[in-house]
């Protein structure tokens, strides 16, 4: 059980200090999660912190390659909807 951060990552410092088992570690090109510490936060909180911090969507995946915080989880905004109101947008 372990979650990893992506190349998305933009280096931003939010989720190192929230981690209760110490798992993210600063690296380049972006942070890494050590895997034999990460807990993804069972026993200690509801939701990964990692995850519940960061402001880049799709950044944190699951052990099945899944975003943890997936598109629309920060905005709140369906993807969907999202990708409508920005054509929209553009076509003005």
């Amino acid at each position: 059980m372990a979650l990893t951060i992506i190349e998305s990552c933009v280096n931003c410092w939010a989720c190192e200090p929230l981690c209760p088992s110490k798992a993210i570690v600063a690296a380049k090109p972006h942070f890494l999660i050590d895997a034999k510490k990460c807990s993804e936060c069972d026993g200690d909180f509801a939701e990964p912190q990692c995850a519940s911090i960061c402001p880049i969507e799709g950044a944190i995946l699951d052990a099945a390659g899944r975003a943890v915080n997936p598109p629309g989880s920060l905005t709140g905004i369906p993807p969907e909807r999202l990708a409508a109101t920005q054509a929209e947008i553009r076509a003005r």
